[in-house]
């Protein structure tokens, strides 16, 4: 499994204030401890529109230069901070995403025009509760997706974690994990794959009160085929149990001292 660090944030105080004040040491702290974490990716999610865009993208990418030769998400809407980005950025770069609603098809002109991969989301005007309706959007968003040049080797999907406080959360959690143990038999071939693992508590009743439930969801969605994770790296127990998932998957040599 691949860890994606979702620490990367202005949604955090401390980013958004460094980002704010040109400060690079809060980001670099950050680009270091997801490295320690062994994360691959680092999501950049500067907020929506143009905010994230121009000098504070070009600031953030300037402080991640020479501290993080891994590869970047960029948690975007905007189709010119994704273009800055592809241009600025040496290293490995995925669009952070596509889905459904209105007014995302020029993500896939970007991706096309730059040769990047793009991350899916399983969503148009919402999250459909069902795996059957998530795996026929799914199917008409990979089309649309070649239509513009971007194809299935270029995608990662994402089905949408939903808070399990939500109404219905349960069955929208059960349906993401019918998704995953699905993909390849609709696609006729293995895709990759990426959940928001933290959307899983957000907002839940009573949710601090039981937080090994992401650990949980993380070993279920991988063994349903989950590929990549996008996890809070600070969060100890998700990582313990995805050294312990790499293990035993095979991915990594089993160090019990890791695990300790």
């Amino acid at each position: 499994m691949i860890l994606v660090a979702e620490n990367l944030t202005v949604t955090d105080p401390a980013v958004a204030r460094a980002v704010a004040e040109r400060d690079p040491e809060p980001l670099v702290r950050l680009a270091r401890l997801a490295r320690v974490a062994g994360a691959r990716y680092l999501d950049v999610n500067l907020g929506p529109g143009r905010r994230g865009g121009g000098a504070a993208l070009e600031f953030v990418l300037g402080s991640l230069e020479g501290v993080w030769d891994r590869g970047l998400l960029l948690d975007s809407t905007d189709p010119a901070a994704m273009a800055v980005a592809a241009r600025r950025w040496p290293g490995e770069l995925v669009l952070n995403g596509y889905c459904g609603d209105p007014g995302r098809e020029k993500v896939l002109e970007v991706a096309a025009e730059f040769g990047l991969e793009v991350v899916v989301f399983l969503m148009a005007g919402g999250v459909p509760r069902g795996a059957d309706e998530r795996l026929a959007l799914a199917v008409d968003l990979a089309g649309r997706c070649a239509a513009r040049g971007v194809g299935l080797g270029r995608l990662w999907i994402d089905p949408v974690v939903a808070p399990v406080g939500w109404d219905g959360g349960q069955e929208y959690g059960a349906a993401l994990l019918e998704v995953l143990r699905r993909l390849p038999e609709v696609f006729g071939q293995p895709l990759r794959s990426i959940v928001g693992l933290s959307n899983l508590t957000t907002g839940a009743a009573g949710a601090r009160r039981v937080p090994w439930l992401q650990e949980v969801y993380l070993a279920a969605a991988w063994g349903a085929g989950l590929t990549h994770a996008m996890v809070d790296v600070r969060n100890a127990q998700v990582l313990r149990v995805a050294r312990a998932l790499g293990a035993l998957g095979g991915e990594r040599v089993y160090a019990p001292e890791e695990l300790a």
